[in-house]
């Protein structure tokens, strides 16, 4: 056997037939992760889980979610008695995204005597989580900018209308069962376009990243993508976090994501509002990683 072919043997076939002992071994995992429940049993390992999986490019792509909802910064530049930024980030997890974002605004060259304030509150359903994201905050001394609280995407009942000046959300909408519940929900607490009807308005930017499998035309690259998170993301993550039965969720929760196309649909089609006529206007789906991690940008109106 050439070397290529045991390459390919390790790489691709080890990890499907590891994916179907998993299945057999374990019972199907529950489909609504928006409880927390799941992601409580794997805090403490979830982020060095998450470095191994993504071969540490999330964070490049959660710095170019950031980069595109601030405008390269300029939501950060105002007047002086202008309010502070406000900024809400959904599933927030261990607040990766988060900080991140404070440090952005702490590094944007900005004139200090423009720079609005910021304020960034984190919801997540894990308390679990939120602890490890509360003690990473803690030690990045990026208290002043960053508040987590526990709190569910689907119920944001304590936020107020028109609220914020931004949002984000990374890989957490894909465990939500009620997407359209959760994104009706964002789009009330963030500022729309000409929220006063005098043009002067401009809507927030809400960023989404997620996954989906790359699709059929996505060449050979695409394909061996596809593999990897069907196959090979799954069991390394079900070994590495510890928690083999939960983790493989990400098996079925990934291939039945809507695709990219029927996402940005679902998100222009909705219904949001007491009279309906809310939704949101995506106005970009940015492609990374060989088709499977999406960006999506949108604003709503």
């Amino acid at each position: 056997m050439k070397s290529s072919s045991k390459i390919f043997l390790v790489i691709f076939a080890v990890p499907v037939l590891a994916s179907i002992l998993l299945n057999f071994i374990y019972d199907k995992p529950p489909t609504d992760h928006g409880k927390g429940t799941m992601f409580d049993l794997i805090a403490n390992r979830y982020d060095f889980t998450n470095r191994i999986l993504a071969l540490n490019m999330d964070i490049g792509w959660r710095k170019r979610m950031i980069a595109e909802v601030t405008l390269n910064g300029q939501l950060f530049h105002g007047i002086n008695d202008e309010s502070s930024v406000k900024v809400l980030d959904l599933a927030t997890g261990t607040a990766d995204v988060a900080i991140l974002f404070a440090k952005e605004y702490l590094n944007a060259n900005v004139d200090t005597s423009t720079k609005r304030d910021l304020e960034i509150l984190g919801v997540d359903p894990s308390i679990n989580m939120i602890t490890v994201g509360r003690e990473k905050i803690s030690k990045e001394n990026l208290g002043k900018q960053i508040t987590l609280d526990l709190g569910d995407a689907r119920n944001l009942k304590e936020l107020e209308n028109n609220f914020f000046d931004a949002a984000t959300m990374s890989f957490g909408i894909r465990n939500v069962p009620e997407k359209e519940q959760a994104l009706c929900e964002i789009h009330r607490v963030l500022k729309k376009e000409n929220i006063n009807g005098n043009g002067g308005q401009t809507g927030a930017k809400f960023g989404i990243l997620e996954f989906s499998e790359p699709a059929e035309d996505s060449g050979v690259m695409g394909a061996g993508a596809k593999i990897f998170i069907r196959y090979v993301v799954p069991v390394l993550g079900a070994i590495l976090s510890g928690a083999p039965r939960d983790y493989m969720h990400l098996q079925n929760s990934i291939k039945e994501f809507p695709s990219p196309k029927e996402f940005a649909a679902l998100m222009e089609g909705l219904s949001c509002g007491e009279d309906g006529g809310g939704s949101f206007r995506v106005d970009e789906l940015i492609q990374m990683n060989f088709g499977s991690v999406q960006l999506y940008l949108a604003t709503p109106i």
